[in-house]
């Protein structure tokens, strides 16, 4: 099976990422781990992922707003589709969305627990319409037959 993508789990909980990577890469993604913010960054900057997957709160608070902040404001990083999947409803009674444009810079917001199918659905089309597509073959007419 070839290679989907390249996907960063940042989630301090050992069994969500467990199950998500399983997921991930049983469908052809491959998939790092991070369980903070600090090491998060350092495999962004070392392995280059085509998408993030974010937790909000992890060991002390909501890390996961700010280092989609970071991830934003930096031109190296700003262009990787990030999604926030957390159960931070189930803990405030703050409601998010990603309506809320630039006080929620990530590019999906799903609760947890998300299902497979769900997981699967979101990761493929933010890969899909974060690559650039690829030139037509020259003797292509553009429609698959050649010249």
């Amino acid at each position: 099976m070839a290679e989907q993508g390249k996907i960063l789990l940042v989630d301090d909980d050992p069994d969500f990422n467990m199950i998500n990577r399983t997921i991930l890469e049983s469908d052809g993604y491959t998939v790092e781990e991070a369980r903070d913010p600090e090491s998060a960054w350092e495999k962004i900057q070392s392995w280059h992922p085509d998408l993030i997957c974010l937790d909000v709160m992890m060991p002390t608070g909501t890390e996961g707003f700010h280092f989609a902040y970071r991830v934003r404001r930096d031109d190296t990083t700003k262009h990787i589709p990030i999604i926030m999947i957390t159960a931070i409803h189930q803990h405030s009674d703050f409601r998010f969305s990603i309506e809320d444009g630039e006080f929620l810079p990530v590019d999906e917001f799903v609760e947890k627990p998300i299902k497979r199918e769900i997981l699967l659905a979101r990761v493929k089309a933010l890969i899909d319409s974060a690559r650039p597509l690829q030139p037509r073959p020259a003797d292509d007419r553009g429609i698959g037959l050649k010249k």
